[in-house]
């Protein structure tokens, strides 16, 4: 088995980096758009299902009915 290099490290490191905060960017994001209450799952998780139901998710925030 090789070792990797420092510059693999760095390269690993780098991308581990970038990749928290995309993550961390797209939580806030999600989080305000659909106005989810992360720090009291409790209160969180029917808002959430709501939004899961027939996929009010995708709709405009002001629009969640969805009708065919």
């Amino acid at each position: 088995m090789l070792w990797p290099l420092a510059t693999d490290l760095q390269i690993l490191a780098k991308h581990s980096g970038c990749r928290s905060q995309c993550l961390d960017t797209a939580k806030q994001a999600i989080t305000e758009l659909y106005k989810l209450n992360i720090e009291d799952p409790k209160a969180c998780a029917p808002r959430v299902e709501y939004l899961l139901e027939v996929d009010r998710f995708i709709c405009l925030p002001g629009s969640y009915e969805v009708s065919f």
